[in-house]
């Protein structure tokens, strides 16, 4: 065993785990290129289990690195890993996509509500983690965003019919430039999806946060099966969409071109 070359190897792999990378700049370059050659911006999700699966595992029985590798062929501008374990996830997924040859920002998804998961997804290499409003109060919301924004994570503020207020209760304003918000169409309560969710609170939000000082993209989640949900969620004012299960239930060998049916969505 040659020392020197372990420890090469060790200091390579930390440096390529603190590297960050933009989740928002990601979605908002995208946008910028593609309003004239008709591409949008996607986030692809890897996931082995989705919550309406009844436990069963999605059709793709591919490796995390593999799956990502392909939805990034496919013109995906990030990666969403689904970490928990309930969905057949970890962080060693999280970690084996950043450290790969895949070049995307990393969204660490899984339920949040501890500055230690903050501390754990910073040192698997996630570029953001997601903060689920439904779960967490006003106040908690923005202590874990400011958090996530210390360590230079930006934080995905996943709301719903219900729950987008706290958006605006958790005074986000002082790092608004490191908060995305995404809407989800689905009701975690009762787990149907509408996809009038995302077109209603829209409605709500986006004049409000035009008013913050920087930017905050709209991110539509769940309920995205193909083109035509796509194309109604952009006409509502989605910067961007995160796409998981019709990607993964696609099958091994159409990962990629079902990515592409999203990014060229109209």
């Amino acid at each position: 065993m040659n020392v020197k070359e372990v420890l090469k190897r060790k200091r390579e792999t930390v440096e390529r785990l603190k590297e960050r990378r933009s989740l928002k700049e990601a979605i908002l370059e995208t946008k910028r290129a593609g309003e004239g050659a008709g591409k949008r911006a996607v986030i692809a999700e890897v996931k082995r289990r989705g919550l309406k699966e009844e436990g069963t595992k999605l059709q793709t029985e591919i490796g995390s690195v593999e799956a990502a590798r392909r939805m990034q062929n496919g013109g995906a501008c990030a990666i969403s890993v689904l970490t928990d374990e309930a969905f057949l996830g970890s962080l060693e997924d999280l970690r084996a996509v950043k450290l790969s040859e895949v070049e995307l920002p990393v969204l660490r998804k899984d339920f949040i509500f501890d500055e230690f998961q903050v501390h754990e997804s910073y040192a698997s290499g996630a570029d953001a983690v997601l903060l689920i409003a439904r779960f967490l109060s006003a106040k908690r919301l923005r202590e874990l965003a400011r958090k996530a924004a210390s360590f230079g994570l930006e934080a995905l503020v996943e709301v719903d019919g219900e729950s987008w207020r706290k958006i605006f209760e958790a005074d986000l304003e002082g790092i608004s430039e490191s908060v995305l918000v995404g809407v989800n169409n689905r009701d975690l309560k009762r787990l149907e999806v509408d996809l009038e969710t995302f077109e209603r609170v829209a409605a709500e939000v986006k004049p409000r946060l035009a008013e913050l000082p920087a930017e905050v993209v709209l991110v539509a989640m769940s309920g995205i099966e193909g083109e035509e949900e796509a194309s109604r969620m952009f006409a509502a004012g989605a910067d961007a969409l995160l796409v998981g299960t019709a990607v993964m239930n696609s099958g091994t060998e159409k990962i990629e071109e079902k990515v592409r049916e999203f990014v060229g969505a109209r």
